[in-house]
Order: C-alpha cells, then structure tokens, then sequence
C-alpha cells in the first residue's frame, strides 16, 4: 500500500471520528448545508422533537452477568457494532463517485489537500493522486474500503418507543423471557438519539464525508421494511471528542437515566431475582413491573412490583 493510500485511509477514519462534533463545525456560510443538515434534523429528530419523553430497549436475561452488572450495577450501557446485528444491510452504504468532470477535480484537490496535511509537498501530493487516480477503480475501492471500515467501528445502541410491541418481546427479550428498560429520553447520553428512517432507496455515501451530522446517515437508514420497529439510536465513536463519557463499547450512565424495568411474561424467577440482586447494588431507582398476558385481547398487562429501593 503507497504512502498516499495511507494518508487518506487515515483521514476518512478522521471524518467519522469527528462528525459527533456537530454544531461546533457548520459551515455557517453554506446555504446547501445549512439546509441539509436541517432535513436531517427533521428526518432524524430527537426523542423530544416527536413527543417522547421515554424509550425503551429489550433484552435477554440469559446475556452474561457481566453484561447485567455492567448495566444494573456499574451504569455502562453497552453499544454494539453494526455487524453485530441481526440486519447485514446495517452501515454498508452505496459509494457514490463522483461522474462528473467538475467533481472528479474537486475529489482531485481534496485528496492533494488530505496528502499535504499529512506531509507530502504539493508536488509530491499531486504525483500520488494523478498516479493513483489513473488506475481503474483503485482510488474508488480504495476510499470504499476505508469509509466502511470506519463506519463498521461506530458503536450504536438502539431504541423503541413503545414496550407493548409484541412482536418486540419475541425477537428482542427471547419470546417474553426476557425484560424490556425504559429509559428517560430527556437526560444525556438518551437524549441525543437519533430517530431512523425507513425508506425503499438504498443508503448512498459520497467521499469527502460531510463533517457534521450529514456523515451518520448512513448509519440512520434502514430498509421500510423494518418500519414497525420505530426505532431510536444513540451513537458514539470511540476515541472521538465531544460527546459523553465512554469506555470504547460502552456510554456511561449517570444514574438518573434507567426509569422502569419490565419483566417479561414468561421470565424465570431467577433471573427475575438476579436483576432485582443487580439493581440493589447499583445507582439506579426504578420502578419494577411484571408483564401478564390479557386473557381478553393480544396484548399485555403490566403489574407494579414493590419498589426495591424504599
């Protein structure tokens, strides 16, 4: 791999890295982006911009007691990778290249740019691209390669709005065995989750990524076939700036966040004792409930139990 190949797989990396700093970087001037950026507010707003003051996410309780502590007990709550869920189409976006003569030199200049940042003189910067540039695909599988390897290290965690989906306990809390969280969506880090958007078009990518909110879109974008779902996602990426307070695969809760938890219709006691153990020891005050199947109508009932922490 040439020294110029590494310099902008490094930057592409950078970009992702960078675009939780939102505010703090658009381009002010820029009619286009300002508009973007607002019809990516209004395709992916907040849990308050659509009236939700809670979310809600399922689990299994069978998962290891490492990953219960770490929620119940230590206030980590665990962010997946993209390949780590059940949908393969998750974060591998369509890259688009530019067609044209005019965006062909504009991707040109950009990536001397990115070389000269990175040490090259812009004799030697501008060798590099022409050369590479004049190889068939190269620089294309290249710059693909890179965005989808920083995209695969971005770490989401994801949101319902609502914990009587029944179809949500049979996937998601292993067929009512499981429980279902609900968290406040008015505290950070939840309330920064980014609603998904459903749609039949495929999710396109363009190089450079927009450093800004722009760039997660490929990340927000699932097939109208997952539409039921409604869901919400918090997102971070590890080692970037400006976002709150992370171990790499988990976001740190202050306490405040957990509200309830649901125990499914068919959880074992002792995972029922386990989480209610887990809870005693941890900073959280929720209410706890108990799922029960309506014996009139598809749906479920949900029973207070008695507050562990008086």
């Amino acid at each position: 791999m040439t020294n110029y190949v590494r310099h902008y797989l490094a930057a592409v990396h950078s970009h992702l890295r960078n675009i939780i700093r939102v505010w703090n970087s658009l381009p002010k001037s820029s009619v286009s982006v300002e508009h973007e950026i607002k019809q990516f507010e209004s395709m992916h707003p907040y849990p308050d911009r659509v009236g939700l003051t809670s979310i809600f996410r399922f689990s299994q309780a069978t998962l290891p007691i490492d990953y219960l502590r770490k929620l119940f007990v230590d206030g980590k709550l665990y962010h997946p990778r993209p390949s780590q869920f059940n949908d393969p189409f998750e974060c591998r976006p369509n890259f688009r290249w530019p067609e044209t003569a005019e965006e062909i030199k504009g991707i040109r200049n950009h990536l001397i740019k990115v070389a000269m940042r990175n040490g090259k003189s812009r004799k030697e910067a501008e060798y590099f691209i022409i050369k590479s540039m004049a190889k068939e695909d190269f620089v294309e599988d290249a710059i693909y390669g890179a965005v989808s390897s920083a995209l695969g290290e971005i770490r989401i965690c994801s949101f319902t709005s609502s914990k009587d989906n029944l179809l949500f306990w049979a996937h998601y809390a292993d067929s009512h065995r499981g429980f279902c969280v609900e968290y406040n969506s008015s505290i950070l880090p939840i309330s920064c989750a980014f609603k998904v958007d459903y749609s039949n078009k495929y999710p396109e990518v363009t190089y450079p990524v927009p450093n800004d909110v722009r760039g997660l879109k490929p990340v927000l974008i699932k097939s109208s076939e997952w539409a039921y779902e409604g869901e919400f996602r918090t997102i971070f990426v590890p080692e970037a700036g400006q976002q709150p307070a992370n171990d790499g695969t988990a976001r740190f809760l202050s306490g405040n966040e957990l509200i309830n938890v649901y125990f499914g219709a068919l959880m074992e006691e002792d995972h029922k004792k386990l989480v209610l153990r887990l809870l005693e020891l941890g900073p959280f005050n929720p209410g706890v409930w108990q799922a029960k199947l309506s014996k009139r109508d598809f749906e479920l009932q949900f029973v207070p139990i008695e507050n562990i922490n008086p």
